[in-house]
Order: C-alpha cells, then structure tokens, then sequence
C-alpha cells in the first residue's frame, strides 16, 4: 500500500532544513516589502533573534545577492537595493523586450493546456477585480507571465524575466494601488490572451510589450508616490 501511495504520489515531503527556511523568510520580507530600501540586513542581530547560527543567515544572503533582492555595500554589509526611477525605466524596458518574446514565442508553440490554462487565468484577474480582491489581482497576474514565460520554452530566457521581475516587485505590487492600473492591466492582459488564443506571435508580443511599456510609464510617473506607500497594502484598489 505504502510503494502504491509513493508511486501515485512521489516520495515523503523532505522536512525544511533550517537554511531554507531562513532563505525563505528573508526572501518574503524583501519581496513584500516589509524591508524598505536601503536597510541594512545585520547578520548578527538576526541569528541572535531566530537563535540561529550565522551560517544559515550568511548563506541566505549571499543567495538573495545572486538574486539581485540585496547587495553589498562597502562599511555596511548586505543591504536592500535602492530602485531609483531610471532603475525601473530600464527594467522595464528589458522586460519589455525579454517577456515579449516570450510571448512571441508561446504563441507560437501554444498547445490546448496552455490555452485553457491562461483562459483561466484572466477570468480569475477579472473576478477578483470585480471582488476588489488586491492580492488574489496581483496572484493571477504573475501567474499569466510566469505561463507565458513557461510556454516560450527557453530556460535561459525565463531565467532572465523572472530575475528581471523580482527585481522589480516591490514596486510592481505596490502599482495595483494607483488609481485604474488594475483595471488597466486586465484589459492589457486580455489583449494577449486573446493574441495567444489566436496563435498570432506578432500580436502577442506586441500585446506583452504594450502592457509593460504601459506599466513602466505608469510606474515612473508615480515613482514618489509608491516609493512613500507602505508595504502589503490592504486598502482597495482604486478604480
């Protein structure tokens, strides 16, 4: 009974070693926001509050620096990278160029799961828009790029937009809160998905690109307003 559960199943979960879990933590913390930019990561202060060795604390710092969440600075160690506005312009101008690609690319190997699964995927956005559900907007949105980033079957270019956008997280999240980006962003996405169910690789790139050249600008506009927002906003999106 025990090898037929295994086999339908996989093997036992592996329990959480202490390292990941730390990575874990300190990553949530960065990408929520709950760090601001340019706070210093004090190694120290932290293995004495989880009652850790600073192993495990070092070792997940030096992972989020690879991930470009944090990076040294001389005198002061690790610490949270300040996004200036010309930062996300010229994020968002590779993302532009990575993800419309991608979406050239997913159209053009678009089978009937990845059409049914992104076709879900938008009518999820527009029902937690209707419910003025923020988190469950921003959760069907990365699960649309992250699809379309899947489907274009290019590792080494979903490497690229996913560190891309993880890079740009916090401000992209903290986007939904301006005034009709959500709404905005559900009829660009929709733009695509409609682009994508037709398996027109033009269009669909011209889609993906006129949505993040919409949400760069978007963004660079209000740079002082969401740098100021507090993190995990639990306000209504504002329509």
């Amino acid at each position: 009974m025990e090898d037929q559960a295994e086999a339908l199943f996989g093997p036992p979960p592996v329990r959480e070693t202490i390292g990941e879990t730390v990575y874990r933590r300190l990553r949530e913390a960065v990408l929520a926001g709950r760090v601001p930019m340019g706070a210093r990561i004090n190694e120290l202060e932290l293995a004495r509050a989880w009652r850790v060795s600073r192993t495990p604390i070092r070792d997940a710092l030096r992972r989020l620096s690879a991930e470009g969440l944090l990076q040294a600075e001389p005198g002061r160690g690790m610490v949270v990278p300040v996004l200036q506005r010309a930062d996300l312009e010229e994020l968002y101008s590779l993302l532009e160029v990575l993800e419309g690609l991608a979406a050239r690319r997913a159209a053009e190997r678009a089978g009937a799961g990845f059409l049914a699964q992104v076709n879900t995927l938008i009518k999820r956005y527009g029902a937690a828009l209707k419910q003025d559900a923020l988190a469950e907007v921003i959760a069907a949105d990365e699960a649309l790029h992250e699809a379309v980033a899947e489907m274009a079957q290019h590792r080494r270019l979903a490497e690229a937009i996913r560190l891309h956008r993880l890079r740009a997280r916090v401000f992209q999240m903290k986007a939904f809160r301006l005034r009709g980006r959500a709404g905005k962003t559900f009829r660009e996405m929709a733009k695509l998905v409609a682009a994508l169910r037709s398996r027109d690789p033009g269009r669909a790139e011209t889609a993906m690109r006129e949505h993040l050249a919409s949400l760069g600008a978007d963004i660079a506009a209000a740079y002082d307003e969401l740098a100021a927002l507090p993190p995990e906003g639990r306000e209504r999106m504002l329509y």
